[in-house]
This record gives C-alpha cells, structure tokens and sequence, in this order.
C-alpha cells in the first residue's frame, strides 16, 4: 500500500458543509410524520441506530436537504467528535443542528468512507481539540471544520484503507463478542460453586 503519493486539500475544497435542520424546538413535540430525524442520542461511532429515530412533520412548507447515500454526518457537541459515512438510510431523513453534513464534491475523487476514516484519526481530532470552542460543551464551528487538512491520497489505496478499517472493526466485534461470552461462562462458574445453598452449617 503507497501512501506517499497524496494530495493535499481542505474540507472546504473538497467537501460541502451543510449544517443540520434548524429545529426551534424539541423534536419530541412535533407532530408525528414522514421525516426520520438523527439526533446526539441516535448515534455512535458504530453508526446511526436508524429504528429509534424519531418521525416528525417538519415546521416549514420548504422541501428540506434530505440525507443522501454517501453523506457524512460529523458530531459537531463533545468531547468526542466523530464522522459517520450515511448507508441504507431507511426514511427520508434530516439531522439536528448537533450535525454537520459533508457531501463530497468529487466522491469519485474521495471516497466519503474514507473521508469519514480520516476525520475519525488522531490528526484530525486533535485538530478538532485544538479549534474546538467553548469551556464546558466543546463545539466545533463550521469554520473549523471547513479549514481542516485533508490528504487524498489514490483512490485504490483509499479503498485499501477503507477495506482494512473495516476488518479491524470486524475483528474488534468478535473480540468483544467473545470477551463477554467469556465472563458469562465465569459469572455462571462463580454463580455454582460460591453460592451456598441450605444453613452455614450445610
């Protein structure tokens, strides 16, 4: 894998910000509808749980930018900032204002898997803890976000990347499965042979 061979550009030359939908209020309180809205609640970094989504009709008679395939939402609240590439969007669908919406200008150019890969690594988030504004609920400004260094390196070494990225998660999966499998397997050792049944003196 050749990973020398990069450009270098911006998020803003790459990549149009968009801010989530401006909802005055709660979401809770709108009437019930067609639009799938993605809020802090809905996400983590594994990705968007789209069945607790909430439903609404929006407050305005203006068609609104749904969420397209390939889009990348970015936590903009937090200590912890991350960026989702969006797949099987199962609703139309909006995000709240806690978002940022990066739709690659070039998604041939820069895979938006990649992209999200990149905004999720080291470099890039302490770049994010550097910028970030605000002294108890960090923020990321959409300023921030548009001036942050992006390397695009080939394309095939971006699938390689992307292709890998997702074998570690994969296998962090497993582990994980295996682990807790693991300490159920204990919990019930220790349940049988600490738990004394019948007086003390059984």
């Amino acid at each position: 894998m050749n990973v020398t061979a990069n450009r270098f550009s911006t998020i803003a030359k790459c990549a149009k910000v968009s801010p989530g939908f401006p909802f005055r209020g709660a979401v809770d309180a709108l009437d019930p509808g067609p639009i799938a809205v993605i809020q802090m609640r809905n996400v983590d970094e594994n990705g968007v749980d789209w069945p607790s989504l909430d439903r609404v009709s929006l407050p305005t008679k203006r068609k609104p930018d749904l969420l397209a395939e390939g889009d990348v939402i970015f936590t903009t609240r937090g200590r912890r900032n991350f960026a989702l590439e969006l797949n099987d969007i199962c609703h139309p669908a909006v995000c709240s204002t806690h978002f940022f919406v990066l739709r690659a200008k070039q998604p041939e150019d820069l895979l938006p898997a990649f992209l999200a890969w990149q905004i999720n690594q080291k470099p890039a988030q302490a770049y994010f803890q550097q910028t970030a504004t605000g002294s108890h609920i960090l923020n990321i400004t959409r300023s921030a976000m548009e001036e942050l260094p992006v390397a695009i390196p080939p394309v095939e070494v971006q699938h390689e990347i992307v292709a890998l990225a997702d074998a570690v998660r994969c296998e962090l999966s497993l582990i994980t499965a295996l682990m807790e499998n693991r300490q159920r397997q204990l919990d019930a050792v220790a349940t049988q042979i600490l738990t004394r049944k019948g007086s003390p003196n059984d």
